[in-house]
């Protein structure tokens, strides 16, 4: 199991066995300031209260299976992006401590201009996504024959061109890190060459891909409750349509 951003937190509770756990806390607590809005930027300098997350959320209110993730014979690697290098990194649940994967996620969820920087093994890192959108190098790379990939977006989505003003927002914000100012401006390059490669090794058989039917209508961040559980359900339906697929390679 390899999770980039939201799918690695999404990752995490599917190797717990916990299912439904991100549906009730991103639609539960959707409506929590210090979860995501104005509380969360005062407390956590980020609109994602990750702190709150981890620990109120995870600890007391809908509490996390940690032995049980930690103790599946399921690999877990989380995929983040080092601020200073501009290179991808991929953190393993089974090579490091409690503390570290957990800093690891928050990493790889932590998007550019929404959230503030991870400090992590002496380096600062971000949101996974900005150097490996969808990273099926990995498993093809460690040469797995069974993947299954899922998508938040549909077969013929294709990210456009970074426009000149984010492009000088990003100059601005991240001047330190000219490294990471270039793999911002470039990841509508490497996202629709990698999807362009999933259409090929779909057509070809040699992976199963699990997408929207349709162009997704909800928002990074969105508000409307019913638009993510109606994409939730989207998403079951999907599956459901994959099953009998899925049964024939495991």
């Amino acid at each position: 199991m390899i999770g980039v951003s939201a799918g690695a937190l999404t990752g995490m509770n599917y190797v717990s066995k916990q299912m439904g756990r991100t549906r009730d806390i991103n639609i539960g607590f959707r409506d929590d300031k210090k979860y995501i809005g104005i509380e969360a930027l005062k407390r956590e300098h980020g609109l994602i209260g990750f702190d709150y997350l981890f620990n109120d959320i995870s600890k007391k209110k809908n509490v996390f299976d940690y032995k049980a993730f930690k103790d599946s014979k399921q690999t877990f690697k989380a995929v983040i992006t080092n601020c200073e290098k501009g290179i991808t990194e991929y953190i393993d649940k089974n090579s490091c401590s409690e503390d570290e994967i957990l800093k690891a996620v928050q990493a790889s969820s932590s998007m550019p201009l929404c959230s503030k920087m991870v400090e992590f093994h002496d380096f600062h890192y971000l949101d996974g996504a900005v150097t490996n959108s969808i990273p099926i190098n990995v498993p093809i790379d460690e040469g797995h024959k069974n993947i299954l990939v899922v998508l938040t977006r549909d077969k013929n989505y294709r990210k456009p061109e970074v426009s000149k003003t984010m492009k000088r927002v990003y100059k601005k914000v991240y001047a330190k890190y000219p490294e990471l100012i270039e793999k911002l401006n470039t990841i509508p390059d490497r996202y629709n060459q990698t999807k362009d490669y999933i259409n090929k090794l779909e057509k070809e058989g040699r992976i199963i891909v699990v997408q929207p039917k349709k162009a997704v209508n909800v928002s990074r961040l969105e508000k409307d409750k019913k638009k993510l559980q109606d994409l939730y359900d989207d998403g079951v339906n999907d599956m459901k349509e994959k099953l009998e697929e899925l049964k024939s390679i495991l």
